[in-house]
C-alpha cells in the first residue's frame, strides 16, 4: 500500500487526506494549522512537524492549498522543490489558474516521477465517502500506484495530456456550477416573495427541468436553514474571479460569469464569507 503525503489540511485536504487512512493508506498531514493537523491525527493519520517529515518517506505528495501564491511560496520559498526526490509523484488538487499549475509543473520536471494536475469536483461530503470526481490532466498515462490513490477518492476523469488541463476543465466546472447555485438561490427567493414556499418550490424544482446538482443539494440545505459551509461564498468567489481572469486574458467575453461574480463579492461584503454558498439567497430576503 502506498504512503501517502497530503500538504494542505483544510475542509477538503483534511477529508480528503482522512479517507485515505480509512482506505488503509499510511497518510503523513502537513498544515500550518495546529487544530488542523490534530483532526487527521484523531482519524488516525501521521503529524508531521514540517514540510520536509511529511514529504521524505511518501510514495505520493499531494497538495492541496487555498490559491495560486501559497502554492508557489510552498514550492519556492518553502522549499518543496528541493525536498522531492525522483521516486516520488506530485498530485496537485488546488483550484488555481492552468498558468500556475504549468510553471510549477515546468519546476518539477526531472525532479520527481510524475506530475498530476487533478483538482476535484465536489466538497467534503463527497470526499468522505471516495464519491468526487478528479479532473486529471497529465502527460503520460498515471503511474498505477497514483491512479490507486486518486480512485480511493472518486472517479478519475482524465481531461487532457498536459499540465493545467485539470485546472481549466476545474475552473470551467466552477463556472457553470457557481452561477447555476447563483440563478437557483435568487429564483427560490424570487418564489418566497410570491408566497412559495420553500418546500414546495424544492420538491417541483428537483424533479422538473431546473433540476441540477446544485439545485438539488443546496436546496435542501435552505429547506434546512442550514449555512453550514460546505463550500465557503470565499472560495466561489475566488473561484468565478479565476474564470474571469482566464477568460480576459483570451479576450473572451463573459458577462453572465462577471455579474455571478459580483453577487459573491456581494455576498462577502454582507459578512457571508464563511457561509455556504447557498446563503446567496440572504441577499435577497427582507432585512430587518
Amino acid at each position: 500500500m502506498s504512503s501517502v503525503a497530503v500538504i494542505g489540511l483544510g475542509a477538503m485536504g483534511g477529508t480528503l487526506a482522512a479517507r485515505l487512512v480509512e482506505c488503509g493508506m499510511k497518510v503523513h498531514g502537513y498544515d500550518i494549522s495546529r487544530p488542523a493537523i490534530e483532526r487527521l491525527q484523531a482519524k488516525g493519520g501521521k503529524a508531521s512537524a514540517n514540510l520536509e517529515q511529511a514529504i521524505s518517506g511518501a510514495d505520493v505528495v499531494i497538495c492541496n492549498l487555498p490559491n495560486d501564491e501559497i502554492l508557489l511560496s510552498v514550492v519556492s520559498q518553502g522549499g518543496m522543490i528541493n525536498m522531492l526526490k525522483s521516486h516520488q509523484s506530485f498530485v496537485e488538487m488546488s483550484t488555481i489558474l492552468p498558468a500556475t499549475m504549468i510553471a510549477v509543473s515546468k519546476a518539477l520536471q526531472g525532479k520527481v516521477r510524475e506530475v498530476v494536475d487533478a483538482p476535484v469536483s465536489g466538497g467534503p461530503p463527497e470526499a468522505k465517502i471516495g464519491k468526487l470526481s478528479l479532473l486529471v490532466g497529465a502527460e503520460r498515462d498515471l503511474e498505477s500506484r497514483t491512479y490507486d490513490v486518486l480512485s480511493k477518492l472518486g472517479t478519475v476523469l482524465i481531461v487532457g495530456k498536459e499540465a493545467g488541463s485539470g485546472k481549466a476543465m476545474k475552473l470551467v466546472n466552477n463556472m457553470i456550477s457557481m452561477s447555476n447555485t447563483a440563478i437557483a438561490m435568487e429564483a427560490m427567493q424570487l418564489g418566497r416573495s410570491l408566497d412559495l414556499d420553500y418546500e414546495t418550490m424544492y420538491n417541483v424544482l428537483s424533479k422538473s427541468g431546473a433540476a441540477s446538482t446544485m439545485l438539488n443539494k443546496r436546496g435542501q440545505y435552505v429547506l434546512d436553514d442550514d449555512f453550514t459551509a460546505r463550500f465557503e461564498v470565499s472560495l466561489a468567489e475566488k473561484d468565478t474571479r479565476l474564470a474571469l481572469q482566464l477568460a480576459q486574458k483570451l479576450h473572451f467575453p463573459t458577462p453572465l460569469l462577471a455579474n455571478v461574480h459580483q453577487r459573491y463579492e456581494t455576498a462577502m461584503a454582507s459578512g457571508l464569507a464563511k457561509q455556504d454558498i447557498c446563503a446567496l439567497i440572504k441577499l435577497y430576503r427582507p432585512r430587518n
